[in-house]
């Protein structure tokens, strides 16, 4: 037997639980199954700024998801199905014709990971290399003067 917990919820709690000190992202619905909690967001701002001539459009061209792995939460593995939202650009003279609205407190452009998740990758890569370090031998043997 296999259970599926679905909420439909539009309360501060998962918005503070996931999306804590990120203004600009709302939880729509969360789903808690195979031992991984998963957070349906979306962006609440209407309008963004062009990355290269900095208008601002609320022009809406496209929308898709990005799935991105956060933090585990208590045991269990936390993602983040995000729609984003692509604006035109009305801006003439502008080589960008769409763009997507950014979310850079919650990822980089293009990252599968959120920012979170890749502070603490990065801390546990430096601890490992600073254990394993020592270890080793020098790669090149110092000169000798003679």
């Amino acid at each position: 037997m296999v259970l599926v917990l679905v909420m439909q919820t539009d309360a501060p709690f998962w918005d503070s639980l996931g999306f804590e000190g990120i203004d600009d992202v709302d939880a729509e619905a969360v789903t808690a199954a195979f031992g991984t909690v998963e957070v349906v967001a979306r962006g609440w701002v209407a309008e963004a700024e062009c990355p290269d001539c900095g208008r601002i459009s609320d022009r809406v061209h496209d929308r898709y998801q990005r799935r991105l792995k956060d933090l585990p939460l208590a045991e269990q593995g936390f993602v983040i199905r995000l729609t984003v939202r692509r604006f035109i650009c009305g801006s003439a003279g502008c080589p960008r014709r769409t763009f997507a609205e950014p979310f850079s407190r919650l990822a980089a452009p293009h990252a599968r990971f959120t920012t979170r998740l890749n502070h603490a990758l990065e801390r546990v890569r430096l601890a490992l290399a600073g254990q394993a370090a020592p270890g080793w031998p020098p790669r090149w043997a110092p000169a000798r003067e003679e």
